[in-house]
């Protein structure tokens, strides 16, 4: 802060004096002392004063560990040491549960709970519908939008992956890096936004999560008493997570690859038969995601059941949008029907009961909470379900298969927690270290999250719903208005923002529902006239795009490049100066199928300066796929 130059500039103000006009020379010196240090006091206040409120996201967090280390917690270490552990019970109340997606994994919880447009796939690995093909894109060197709203996180793809090497160690610099951002943060406002990776990288591989949440209490309990003291008062914290961990130790892996294999179908990128399955994969997970012709759900979903290591799987039901289906290893079978109008669901036992929610549907029944048609509420579901092993099912299975990624599965398969599932290649890798859990499933232990305040008393939640609890969590970080790039947007896909907080969020039913457009972002159309034309390039792509994209820029190999030019952006509410929005050029005619390589420059009189690049591929009718 600004107190030792206050001192420094005031001895460099008072000079020594003597005799009678020495006492006035000294009672004036006096009141100038006084004047200036009020000044600096109150000028350093009002231009470094501190955020009211830090909002903390912590990777991984299970409500049981958390709720386990409020009311102090007595455990065995790796080696057999025994510790009594306690932090977060001084200066917070009670832990709530907050509730993740399904499947329960990082980016799509967190886009889910801070409102953002639903991300391509569940992973960064993911099946393209429009495409009809696997993109892999590198999940470490990469950032999502809820990444990038952060006011703070790692942005080096080389320390994100210490995390995976030395996560302690990286969990003590993301920690001290934080909060040293923190207490220098210039722009003061309301909320500062921090993301912490390692917690989670932590956990996969066994370390002591406990005794890492009571160095970091302790570390806030630090920061909470030096806010103080600088600013008078107390320092409001939010500290929430996405999902929960297992932590069930080394897994077997599920042999789902030969299974499918021996049941005649074909692992492959891209589906042009009916036995054709796609199968992205990343990471040691705890849950499946399967692509299929739709010809072949109900005979794969059956056949599946057989499949060592399943717990409960589910399948949207081919030919009917809003019904989909519910069966386990035993081969009990139930369907889920979704009123989308209201919201509203009905859990339907066929044969046993998959996910033992009978008594959840008697219970309503006696809350008189069922409409006429066997319909809950969404909200009714939650309240009768947050202690249930699988809590939320009918929800999160639903939004599961239709809104929580625009690419979604055919087939979500949660596991039993002594099975995971990973290539085997990673999954021999996590062999030379302990490994100690995973996430993704539909049940409790992955799915239950945090919330946790020092202000007022929180509520068990969910991801779609906690936004809501925080005025939809204002103050987020705008990227998009201090970094140069583009992409290709549908009206369709931005309709599923959440909260609207771009004009192409807010005017998404201006943009076509079955085509794209492309959306611009640059810092300098601040200080450019709308008529400043964009001129676009765009080219075809080397054979080998996915890996390309992991590497850096390829060589094109199609010497017939295209030239076009924007001028005329569409006129959104709500415009703002740094972003525009335009319609897909007429001229651009491409092969389907195909990937290409668009760059756009803004030339004007003073200067010509590319401002993106991206690669992308197009659908089969030749347009560019968004997603």
């Amino acid at each position: 802060m600004a107190e030792p130059t206050s001192y420094r500039m005031c001895s460099m103000i008072l000079r020594p004096s003597f005799g009678s006009s020495g006492r006035l020379s000294r009672d004036l010196s006096r009141s100038i002392l006084l004047l200036v240090y009020a000044l600096q006091v109150l000028t350093s206040t009002s231009l470094a004063a501190l955020p009211k409120r830090l909002i903390l996201a912590l990777d991984g967090i299970s409500y049981r560990d958390m709720q386990a280390l409020q009311e102090g917690v007595t455990y065995q270490n790796l080696k057999g040491k025994q510790f009594h552990r306690q932090a977060f019970h001084q200066g917070y109340f009670p832990v709530s549960r907050n509730v993740s997606t399904f499947p329960s994994t990082s980016d799509v919880a967190w886009t889910d709970i801070f409102g953002d447009r639903p991300l391509p796939g569940y992973q960064r690995t993911y099946f393209s519908i429009a495409v009809n093909t696997e993109i892999v894109v590198n999940g470490i060197t990469t950032s999502m939008e809820h990444e990038r709203q952060m006011t703070w996180q790692v942005e080096s793809g080389f320390l994100r992956a210490l995390g995976y090497v030395f996560p302690r160690s990286t969990f003590k610099y993301e920690v001290h890096e934080l909060i040293k951002s923190f207490l220098n943060t210039k722009n003061g406002g309301d909320n500062y936004y921090a993301y912490v990776r390692s917690t989670d990288d932590a956990q996969h591989l066994s370390a002591d999560i406990l005794a890492m949440l009571c160095m970091l209490d302790e570390k806030l309990q630090e920061l909470r008493a030096r806010y103080k003291a600088l600013e008078g008062k107390d320092l409001e914290i939010l500290i929430l997570s996405d999902h929960g961990n297992n932590h069930a130790g080394p897994a077997k892996r599920v042999p789902v690859r030969t299974f499918l294999q021996k049941a005649g179908y074909r692992i492959t990128k891209s589906i042009r038969d009916p036995k054709d399955v796609v199968l992205p994969t990343a990471g040691i997970e705890s849950w499946v995601e399967i692509h299929n012709s739709p010809s072949e759900t109900e005979r794969l979903a059956q056949l599946l059941t057989h499949l060592e290591g399943v717990d409960v799987l589910t399948a949207r039901v081919p030919g009917e949008a809003n019904r989909f289906l519910v069966l386990n290893a035993k081969g009990e079978r139930a369907s889920i029907e979704w009123n989308s109008a209201k919201n509203s669901y009905r859990y339907s036992a066929e044969t046993g009961d998959p996910i033992n929610y009978r008594p959840v549907v008697e219970a309503l029944s006696r809350k008189n909470q069922l409409d006429a048609e066997g319909f809950a509420t969404a909200d009714a579901w939650m309240a009768a379900t947050l202690d249930h092993r699988y809590p939320l099912a009918p929800e999160r299975i639903v939004r599961g298969h239709t809104r929580v990624t625009l690419n979604p599965a055919t087939i979500l398969i949660s596991l039993d927690n002594r099975y995971a599932h990973a290539s085997w290649l990673i999954k021999k890798g996590s062999e030379f270290v302990r490994f100690g859990g995973t996430h993704g499933g539909l049940d409790d232990l992955n799915s239950n999250g945090i919330l946790l305040s020092s202000v007022a008393p929180t509520q068990d939640t969910s991801t779609g719903r906690v936004a809501a609890l925080f005025e939809g969590f204002k103050g987020l970080r705008e990227p998009h208005a201090e970094e140069n790039g583009a992409e290709w947007v549908s009206g369709k896909a931005q309709a599923l923002t959440s909260i609207a907080r771009a004009p192409v969020d807010s005017g998404c039913g201006m943009l076509p529902s079955d085509g794209v457009c492309l959306r611009i972002w640059a810092p300098s159309f601040a200080h450019l006239g709308s008529d400043v034309p964009v001129e676009l390039t765009v080219e075809k792509a080397g054979r080998f795009l996915p890996a390309q994209i992991r590497r850096g820029e390829p060589n094109t190999v199609d010497a017939s490049t295209k030239h076009l030019t924007l001028s005329l952006p569409l006129a959104l509410p709500g415009a703002c100066s740094y972003e525009r929005v335009y319609a897909l050029p007429p001229g651009l005619i491409l092969k389907p199928q195909e990937a290409y390589w668009i760059s756009g420059r803004l030339r004007d009189q003073k200067e010509d300066t590319r401002i993106f690049k991206f690669a992308f591929r197009t659908d089969s009718r030749g347009l560019p796929a968004a997603y």
